[in-house]
């Protein structure tokens, strides 16, 4: 792709230069490939790919190269691994076709933990936890599964902030609330049902008066359920909402 885009530090295309793609395609990243592809033709004449000529080379080991490296390292015990399951069976079958001896096979889950001593091999007794490491900034493994789905949330229907000032002796609203729409409507062009919603806010409050609206948990909550239905009920979107009470 470097080379393709030209930031590549050492190779740089000329217009005479031969590309070859010796891979075949992925499924699901046949647009990216395609775009790859329309880079290498506007800077070079001849690009070769498995839609022109029978250039794939195969990633994996064939047959007789797993039979020639089982011969050679001559193992005691045998553990496919990196596939589907289905793959390993047909492997073990390959062992197992040149004389390996099939007791001495053994299929592996992700996670299985096995041992292998002088007195043998002990099959799997337990599993280790595993799961998917999110590198994020420089943070590695730190990314929660909440986090993951408020940008999930953020990414679908945005976020909109209530900023409220309270009165910390009444606990009534002072003033009107301020609302700020990012990723969920453009304020400009969403006047009344921003209006509407800054005066569901002012009924929401007024109808929790003489409670608890002294507790500014109980006020956020009530603002984020309530409001966040009435949005819904209009928009057919949830947005994040995150109310913030100022106490004065």
């Amino acid at each position: 792709m470097r080379i393709a885009t030209g930031e590549h530090k050492s190779i740089k295309l000329k217009k005479n230069d031969t590309i070859v793609f010796s891979s075949s395609v992925i499924p699901g990243n046949e647009r990216t490939i395609q775009r790859l592809k329309d880079s290498l033709y506007r800077q070079c004449d001849h690009v070769v790919h498995k839609e022109i000529m029978d250039v794939h080379g195969g990633g994996h080991a064939l047959i007789e190269d797993i039979k020639l490296l089982i011969r050679q390292v001559r193992p005691k015990y045998l553990l496919p691994v990196y596939a589907n399951h289905y793959l390993l069976r047909e492997a073990g079958k390959v062992a197992s076709s040149i004389g390996f001896p099939p007791q001495n096979i053994f299929y592996l889950d992700n996670g299985s933990v096995a041992e292998i001593t002088p007195a043998g091999f002990n099959p799997p007794q337990q599993k280790i936890p595993i799961e998917y490491v999110f590198v994020d900034g420089l943070g590695v493994g730190d990314v929660s599964h909440v986090v993951l789905r408020d940008r999930q949330m953020l990414a679908a229907d945005g976020m909109v902030v209530v900023v409220m000032t309270i009165d910390g002796t009444s606990g009534k609203l002072v003033g009107s609330p301020d609302i700020i729409s990012r990723g969920f409507v453009y304020m400009k062009d969403s006047k009344k049902l921003i209006e509407e919603a800054r005066s569901r806010i002012k009924d929401i409050l007024k109808s929790a008066e003489g409670k608890k609206l002294a507790d500014e948990t109980f006020i956020r909550d009530k603002v984020r359920n309530e409001l966040g239905y009435f949005l819904f009920q209009k928009t057919e979107r949830r947005p994040m909402i995150l109310p913030v009470v100022i106490e004065v």
